[in-house]
């Protein structure tokens, strides 16, 4: 009765088994009273003290311990004064009494998901939060009393795209005032200004609009108080919470801006702590600085200028040739774009490359570009000069439909055989291909353009990607390369990247040569070609046939 009793109470299943196969033993003990039949009551017993010894109930551990130890007395008492063997039963009846405790499984450590209740929607920490200008009036006045010696402290959260997309706007909101209540607690210390609102309630937090928030923090204590805040603000929110059974993560990234310059108004602030988050998107703490004001309206003057760029007239192609390792002659010559800005003087492409994707011009440039090298290579093979001429992409505009019937159709008109262009594009283009970017790739190649990689090793490099690279030719970066009297570990993993590629047809050039020991260098790890000052400086493309004319009588 008393295992019946047990197994209707406890809810453990593997303690159910154990109090059903130690009551039959009991049974069969009465009934039959084999000696090998207690060894099996004796082991299963053991296994059931076990199973207790892991359950988190005081109780029910002692009463099986004390379970066993009856056992064992009784036992011993058969074997020395050949008392009755069902007294060995009595143990079992101890054994089921702790069942009827609740048996609890140790519980391993996990992350608490913090949970979100719709009941919460209609009462959000966000309606009572100061706004901009709450902020901007405790600033002012915390300022004529104090010296500006303080920090305004710019949080931005992301995330929240797929959380709106997938889940609901009202789940957004409810994440966005969670995510608002655990920098709130970040933020109770004395030296973070108070900001009263109209409600009269002091609040430490100020909500911007959209996904922004700010506090303003004195320095007159702490110099680096509000980089202690952004630290322990960036550590809470990245604790996932539970929204509508799917785990969501919520970052934040901020900027601040050292208050120290009277001269500028709250206002400019703010804008300083947006310039630095904008422009620096992959980076989770920015730092404002005034570098950031001068670039940004640089760009803007270039962007403007850009607007009204005539491609004929304002941007040229310069060349400069890639050298054989085995024979010293030219390979092929690289175009280079060049901006005649009319108040900077001449610009490389890296001068204004950003510049050109924020204005939309990626693949006019481009467009130009491809037809300028083609028109210079059907002049190449009109004065019986068969050199291949490597052009410059951007990168992903290469990848569309309509680039590549572009290139086609410019090299049937202007009659170019396969193999006279060649595109070179980054690395981290080819890193991200898709089977769509796979097959506009083999497209090139079926019209006979070549393909090179530039710049391999100034952006991180997937390994297993590396030997499945179709291409002609694969440019290693000169950061590789330029201190090689000190970078013997840098030799031997460049070493064993050239060999793979050799391997597998490909052939590597090394870019910033510009010595004599620099080119011995490349040239003992085994590359096909070499490419840098030390051959020559970019030149203009209008010298192009008298500048291959010279260097044929000079190599003969």
């Amino acid at each position: 009765m008393a295992m019946i009793c047990a197994l209707c109470v406890t809810q453990n299943s593997i303690l159910r088994l154990s109090l059903v196969v130690n009551g039959v033993l009991g049974l069969a003990i009465l009934s039959l009273g084999m000696p090998w039949l207690v060894l099996l009551l004796s082991a299963s017993v053991c296994f059931h003290l076990w199973q207790a010894f892991r359950t988190t109930n005081w109780l029910a551990i002692i009463i099986s311990v004390v379970a066993a130890i009856v056992l064992t007395v009784l036992y011993s008492a058969h074997l020395l004064l050949h008392t009755a063997l069902y007294w060995l039963v009595f143990s079992v009846v101890i054994l089921c009494i702790s069942g009827f405790f609740n048996y609890e499984e140790p519980e391993e450590e996990q992350v608490v998901v913090e949970p979100l209740h719709t009941d919460e929607l209609d009462a959000t920490p966000l309606t009572g939060l100061p706004d901009r200008n709450v902020l901007k009036n405790s600033f002012i006045a915390w300022t004529e009393e104090h010296d500006a010696n303080c920090a305004l402290v710019m949080l931005r959260l992301e995330g929240f795209n797929d959380v709106n997309q997938h889940i609901g706007r009202d789940f957004g909101d409810l994440l966005l005032a969670q995510s608002a209540t655990r920098i709130k607690q970040q933020l109770n210390v004395d030296n973070v200004l108070n900001i009263v609102g109209n409600s009269g309630k002091a609040e430490k937090l100020a909500h911007l609009g959209g996904l922004n928030f700010a506090f303003i923090c004195s320095l007159e204590e702490q110099k680096h108080l509000h980089e202690q805040l952004i630290s322990q603000i960036r550590h809470v929110t990245l604790k996932p919470f539970n929204v509508a059974n799917c785990t969501i993560e919520v970052k934040v990234r901020a900027s601040y801006v050292v208050c120290d310059e009277p001269e500028y108004s709250f206002e400019n602030f703010i804008s300083f702590a947006n310039l630095a988050l904008d422009s620096n998107p992959d980076k989770a703490i920015v730092p404002y600085h005034p570098q950031m004001m001068i670039e940004q309206l640089e760009q803007q003057a270039r962007l403007r200028e850009l607007a009204h760029l005539d491609f004929a007239s304002e941007l040229e192609l310069y060349f400069q040739p890639v050298i054989r390792n085995s024979d010293e002659q030219i390979e092929f010559l690289e175009l280079l774009l060049r901006w005649q800005h009319p108040k900077q003087g001449i610009l490389s492409a890296n001068k204004f490359i950003d510049d050109i994707r924020v204005a939309g011009l990626s693949y006019p440039v481009a467009a130009f570009v491809i037809e300028r090298a083609a028109e210079l290579a059907m002049a190449l093979r009109m004065e019986g000069i068969e050199l291949p001429l490597s052009i410059n992409v951007f990168g992903p505009e290469m990848l569309h439909e309509e680039f590549i019937e572009f290139v086609d159709r410019i090299m049937a008109e202007h009659r170019l055989e396969p193999g006279d262009l060649i595109i070179e594009c980054p690395l981290d283009l080819f890193m991200s291909l898709d089977d769509q970017g796979k097959a506009m790739v083999a497209r090139l190649n079926s019209i006979g353009i070549k393909l090179c990689i530039d710049g391999f090793g100034d952006t991180p490099i997937w390994l297993a990607k590396l030997p499945n690279l179709n291409v002609e030719y694969i440019k290693v970066a000169a950061s590789l390369t330029a201190d090689f009297a000190h970078q013997s570990q840098i030799r031997s993993l460049v070493s064993g990247m050239v060999d793979m590629h050799n391997q597998n047809n490909a052939k590597v050039i090394c870019e910033g040569v510009e010595t004599l020991e620099q080119l011995k260098f490349v040239k003992s790890l085994k590359t096909y070609a070499a490419q840098g000052y030390y051959f020559n400086y970019p030149l203009s493309s209008v010298g192009m046939m008298s500048w291959l004319k010279q260097w044929r009588l000079e190599h003969q």
